[in-house]
């Protein structure tokens, strides 16, 4: 039997114009539910109701359970038995147990990486920076610290090690929300985003001293704002 002409090929049918929606709906409930946390419209110790979610939202609880599931894990949300769930409070040892393992992981991916980094990959971070100041002008905070988070994902890809990338991805939410923290205590979100440039710039020197040494300032400094805006003593962790 002949081939029907324009519908298969060696054996294998033609779905050029086959469209399919790629992302599961829990997967955008996650998203969703991030960025609201991003906006403040969810705060610390804030109960998530499902119910009420999912009315408002005019979808099923199946997306949405999951979806707060997959951020349990990643250690945005607390469940607690027989009370529901809640957005989690980070106290000043969060932020120091976080910020410091973040300081190894990406340290590691440059020593392992820079020698990797095509001149195409700097020019790709260099847009993100670039990104960074276009969501600053227009005041979009939400845009900029994905942009911000998107640039350490990418040093994290360098060395094309998938433990690496796995160690940064583990705590990649809870940075999410640390660094709109660190973005808002800059003067300005201008200067949150330019606060990016000595990191490309040293990148660009192809020199693992410099490169580090500038990628250490950098996440030291978000670190030393953050430990100002968390000042308490208590080792305990909070909802």
């Amino acid at each position: 039997m002949k081939p029907d002409s324009g519908k298969e090929k060696n054996g294998l049918m033609d779905y050029q114009d086959a469209q399919f929606e790629t992302v599961p709906l829990s997967n955008q409930v996650e998203k969703f539910l991030v960025r609201e946390l991003m906006r403040g419209h969810l705060s610390g110790g804030q109960r998530v109701n499902e119910a009420e979610m999912a009315r408002k939202l005019g979808i099923s609880r199946n997306p949405i359970r999951e979806a707060v599931r997959r951020l349990e894990e990643r250690g945005v949300l607390v469940s607690i038995p027989r009370k529901g769930t809640f957005v989690r409070s980070f106290t000043r040892k969060n932020v120091d147990d976080i910020y410091s393992f973040r300081q190894v992981v990406e340290k590691f991916s440059l020593e392992n990486g820079l020698s990797r980094m095509t001149d195409d990959m700097l020019e790709e971070l260099s847009q993100v920076v670039k990104d960074m100041e276009e969501a600053a002008r227009n005041g979009d905070e939400v845009t900029l610290v994905e942009k911000d988070l998107e640039f350490h994902n990418r040093i994290c890809r360098l060395p094309s090690n998938h433990q690496s990338l796995h160690a940064f991805l583990n705590i990649e939410a809870e940075l999410q929300l640390l660094i709109k923290i660190v973005d808002q205590r800059f003067e300005s979100l201008h200067a949150a985003a330019a606060d990016h440039w000595p990191v490309v710039e040293a990148l660009a020197t192809r020199k693992l001293d410099v490169a580090q040494d500038a990628l250490r300032s950098h996440i030291d400094d978000s670190w030393r704002r953050l430990s100002e805006a968390f000042t308490d003593d208590d080792e305990q962790e909070q909802i």
